[in-house]
């Protein structure tokens, strides 16, 4: 298969992996460029007044998992950092910049990589008043988690990010997580995605399956073995947004507010990826 040929020669090609020469500051406003802080700053509402030491602030409380009212004095006050951050994940910002990243290296969607992880809850995120679906928190064995779904792309970089509850099966929110372009594009995932009404929707949008079937199945489906071997890039995706603490645990009792951590985390992500630095 042509397109086949083209995904394996691509992922050789350029080698793609962490870039070396990225940034290792590890200061929020040099890993959100100014494009992006311009953009940041462009809504409407109260300006920031600092908006380095917000970002900053914001870039603090991810890597360190600390408690709001614990920020640093020199970040300004902790509640208007927490307010500014909180504004922006309800207004969606930060999921809207992660689209505009994936849209500029549309090229390495050829082939897209789904998978789930679990994510640790912590005792402080089921405060809310909200229900346990409400908050996408479930319960299972070993307490209270959530589930992150995800789907990347050839160079290992965040496409989508949707949470769900933690009790819940991969491929109830395999659906929903998926791009909706899918058409000449080879979608990857593991034994939990093998259903049939997941792999018709890939194949009725133009893509082409790349999940191993499951051993009681009856009719054989044909699966390539060497594409199979690039799920990992997800789970490399998945260990290095967990370096940061406030995604390793989540403490956020709403779910936009968690997401928008993870998403921040996403896009630091890319920003590192070398060809992003070059652009």
């Amino acid at each position: 298969m042509l397109q086949r040929d083209v995904v394996l020669s691509l992922f050789i090609r350029d080698n793609i992996q962490v870039g070396r020469n990225a940034s290792r500051s590890s200061r929020g406003a040099k890993k959100i460029n100014n494009l992006y802080r311009t953009e940041v700053g462009s809504h409407r509402g109260r300006p920031v007044g600092n908006l380095d030491a917000t970002l900053n602030g914001i870039w603090w409380i991810l890597c360190t998992g600390s408690i709001w009212n614990q920020l640093p004095e020199r970040y300004g006050k902790w509640n208007s950092v927490w307010r500014c951050f909180r504004r922006w994940c309800g207004s969606g910002m930060w999921g809207w910049i992660l689209q505009n990243l994936t849209e500029q290296h549309s090229d390495y969607e050829i082939a897209l990589m789904l998978d789930g992880s679990h994510i640790k809850a912590h005792q402080d995120a089921s405060r809310s008043p909200l229900d346990s679906e409400q908050q996408k928190l479930g319960k299972t064995k070993g307490g209270r988690n959530t589930k992150l779904s995800a789907v990347v792309n050839l160079a290992g970089r965040a496409v989508s990010l949707v949470l769900v509850p933690g009790n819940e099966h991969d491929s109830v929110s395999a659906i929903e997580t998926l791009p909706k372009n899918l058409k000449a594009k080879f979608v990857l995932a593991d034994k939990a995605y093998d259903a049939n009404r997941i792999r018709s929707h890939i194949e009725s949008a133009g893509g082409f399956c790349v999940i191993p079937p499951k051993a009681n199945r009856k009719e054989t489906i044909s699966y390539d073995k060497e594409i199979g071997r690039l799920r990992r890039i997800v789970e490399n995706f998945f260990c290095r947004i967990k370096s940061y603490r406030r995604v390793a645990t989540r403490y956020e009792q709403l779910p936009q507010t968690f997401l928008g951590f993870v998403t921040l985390s996403a896009i630091v992500d890319w920003i590192k990826f070398e060809f992003v630095h070059a652009a």
